[in-house]
């Protein structure tokens, strides 16, 4: 009887329901769909005027960013060449104060030979083309110059100086020359011999890069510039910095580098922001570099000037470059652009990156089209869950109420129903109500020894974590130890075989310049012969750099006698596990193993400042020790080499022996810093502050294991960002 009242009940109930589910579906559903469409259309709209507003405050700041850097990056060639100049020039007239005179006239006729054109050259006629352009500068003196003992002074010192200073230069600069103004050229050009090959008619006084120079075109004898040209002698366009050379307020000349715009109008044209493109113009308005008027400045030989194109646009750029005052990016209004200006220091140069702001609308656009049709699609999903969940919540429980109440009159209790409702559903639903209760604690007491369980293998791969990167790092470092050791041993008995042999190299060399300086002193005048092999094989220059050759090949044999002693040294795996060792011993060798990191950029060397105390012999594992002294200077020229600003980069090393009987090492950094919500995790396994792929995280870890659990001590960390970091090792004596 209870059956089938039920049954009939729950007949009636899906009837009526049915009916109205279908009118409040389609109310609910037309009314949601109005709402939801007018939401999308305003987010779009707003998103577009907010996306568009962010991303013109993004695209100057980068805009500003991007310019100061290529401002300062194409100024680089510039300014050293202003510093190589005016060291030359200190250099000069230093050395003209000291040369001897006697040995001037005698270098002099090695360098001074008539031509039949009627100038004299650094090599005769004949042998021109033999001539080592890449060991030694050329030298030109014009037809019909008359050289007194200054003149000959002059000419040999600066020989000698561009001889010295122009090969090393000759990767950065085309050319380092003197140019006297009685016309007299010394210069070096790697490879070209630019003295011998210069026409004979060649007046220097009238070429643009001596006359810039000049005391009536440059009374304040500061460095300058040319504009651009074409070298007719080795056919490049290219600029060149000049330094006027004055002895006692007498014009001397200049020095000059010749500096090749080839990469600088390469990199100006094709390294750029995507959509944007960079121009390079003087001061007066001369092109340098345009990527769509390259053949235009080449035609003119680099006399292109912005006025005398129809080119409005470029015109307005000129003149809004030239006007800015206030900013590094301003906004072309007319053309509707954003122009980012700097100046190329040195030549005064105009830089400056066009950004059309139709890059900006075109993504704000494109953002406004995503948000619309992502807005239309969650609409679309929107409805679709309205209906599923009208359908669940009206529907399906009377469904799942016939199911339940089928499955009770079947003998089956595991049923889930809403009882909380307080219509005949949730009524007829109360029945079952106490077998629900039991189920649900049945299924609280399951959840809470999961949970358990849980925390317990959480635990356990910890400890296997750890205990493999134990493994690891031990296999590793023993493997490393090995092959250092093997390598060093390889390595110590063939250079201690050069470094013994080269006291006696030293030796014999040595007795044979006296043998050879005795044989010129009792036989002063050699045959014609021998005389003429001296000159081919150079023999001043090799009684000079003969001993200078050893002393340098007994300086590297001692350096690399030095490493070897470190390496092994560092693995220690000739020596006992648990033993007494130096301390400073350790961090020295440690040192001396990352010696390349340190110093691996003049712009970026690290300067290590060591501090050590009187320290008594330590006994501990004294190769995990130096695996933590590695770990943690890795760490700190790591951290030095992110640091953007020009300050000194510095590493403290400190020791002291602590008044409770403690060994306390200290190693700081002034680099970038740890956030401080790293600082708590900075000692657990795999956590690194590096980028991806520059860091496993293990290596502090390992380091607090060896410091904390093996010699029973202390490591600690004290950083802040931005200000250094500080880490303080601190054992047992």
């Amino acid at each position: 009887m209870s059956g089938n009242f039920y049954e009939r009940l729950l007949a009636q109930l899906l009837t009526k329901t049915a009916a109205y589910h279908s009118s409040l579906t389609r109310k609910t559903l037309y009314n949601m769909s109005l709402r939801v469409t007018a939401v999308v259309v305003v987010s779009a709209v707003c998103g577009y005027f907010h996306v568009m507003s962010n991303l013109e405050a993004q695209t100057k700041q980068q805009l500003e960013k991007y310019i100061v850097e290529r401002g300062e990056r194409e100024s680089n060639i510039f300014l050293l060449a202003k510093d190589n100049l005016t060291l030359l020039r200190s250099r000069l007239l230093q050395e003209l104060k000291q040369s001897d005179a006697a040995s001037v006239d005698r270098q002099f006729q090695k360098l001074y030979f008539p031509w039949s054109d009627g100038t004299k050259r650094s090599s005769t006629q004949i042998s021109q083309k033999k001539f080592d352009a890449y060991r030694y500068p050329t030298v030109f003196v014009g037809r019909n110059i008359e050289l007194n003992a200054e003149d000959k002074r002059l000419i040999v010192t600066v020989y000698n100086l561009i001889g010295a200073y122009g090969l090393a230069w000759s990767n950065r600069f085309a050319g380092t020359y003197f140019d006297s103004k009685k016309n007299i050229d010394i210069s070096y050009w790697k490879g070209k011999a630019w003295g011998l090959e210069a026409p004979a008619d060649l007046y220097i006084p009238n070429e643009e890069y001596f006359t810039v120079a000049t005391p009536e075109n440059n009374p304040d004898r500061k460095p300058v510039f040319t504009k651009l040209y074409l070298d007719t002698t080795v056919n490049m366009w290219m600029v060149s910095a000049i330094v006027p050379v004055y002895k006692d307020n007498n014009f001397l000349g200049i020095v000059g580098h010749d500096i090749v715009l080839t990469d600088l109008i390469k990199s100006t044209i094709n390294k750029k922001l995507p959509g944007t493109y960079n121009i390079i113009f003087r001061n007066d308005g001369s092109l340098i570099a345009h990527p769509r008027l390259t053949d235009e400045i080449k035609q003119s030989q680099g006399k292109l000037r912005i006025t005398e194109l129809n080119n409005p646009e470029l015109s307005r750029i000129f003149k809004l470059a030239k006007q800015n005052r206030s900013s590094n990016v301003i906004e072309n209004y007319q053309d509707q652009q954003y122009l980012a200006i700097t100046k190329i220091a040195g030549p005064d140069w105009y830089f400056v990156t066009v950004y059309p702001k139709s890059l900006l609308s075109q993504s704000a656009f494109y953002t406004f089209v995503f948000i619309l049709i992502s807005g239309i699609t969650i609409l679309a999903v929107v409805i679709w869950l309205l209906l599923s969940v009208l359908r669940k919540q009206v529907a399906t429980p009377l469904s799942e109420l016939t199911h339940a109440v089928s499955k009770i009159s079947a003998g089956e209790f595991d049923i889930n129903i809403d009882v909380n409702r307080l219509d005949e559903i949730g009524q007829l639903a109360s029945a079952f109500k106490k077998m629900a209760i039991e189920l649900s604690n049945s299924f609280c007491e399951l959840e809470s020894r999961v949970e358990q369980r849980t925390l317990e293998l959480q635990k356990a791969l910890h400890d296997l974590q750890q205990t493999q990167t134990q493994i690891l790092q031990a296999e590793k470092m023993s493997a490393l130890g090995q092959m250092v050791a093997g390598i060093a041993h390889e390595i110590n008995n063939p250079v201690s075989f050069i470094y013994g042999n080269i006291t006696h190299i030293e030796g014999y060399a040595v007795s044979l310049l006296e043998l050879l300086e005795s044989y010129q002193e009792h036989y002063p005048n050699p045959p014609l012969a021998l005389q003429q092999q001296i000159e081919e094989v150079d023999l001043e220059f090799i009684e000079d750099d003969l001993p200078k050759l050893l002393h340098s090949m007994k300086v590297g044999a001692t350096r690399i006698r030095d490493i070897v002693q470190s390496l092994r040294s560092f693995s220690r795996l000739d020596e006992a596990e648990y033993k007494e060792v130096n301390i400073h011993e350790g961090i020295d060798n440690t040192l001396l193993i990352i010696q390349h990191r340190l110093k691996r950029d003049s712009n970026a060397e690290i300067k290590v400042i060591k501090k050590y105390g009187s320290l008594p012999l330590v006994k501990c594992y004294a190769k995990q020790l130096n695996q933590v002294f590695l770990n943690i200077l890795n760490n700190a020229t790591d951290a030095l080499s992110e640091v953007t600003t020009n300050q000194p980069r510095i590493i403290k090393i400190s020791t002291q022996l602590t008044d409770d009987n403690w060994i306390q090492i200290s190693i700081a950094d002034n680099g970038i810093g740890i956030k401080d919500e790293d600082i708590k995790h900075l000692f657990e396994p795999f956590f690194t502050t590096k980028p991806v792929g520059k860091g496993a995280g293990l290596g502090l870890s390992i380091s607090y294991q060896i410091i904390v659990k093996t010699h029973r001590g202390k490591l600690l960390c004290d950083s802040q960002a931005s200000n250094g970091t500080k880490f303080t090792i601190a054992i047992p004596a």
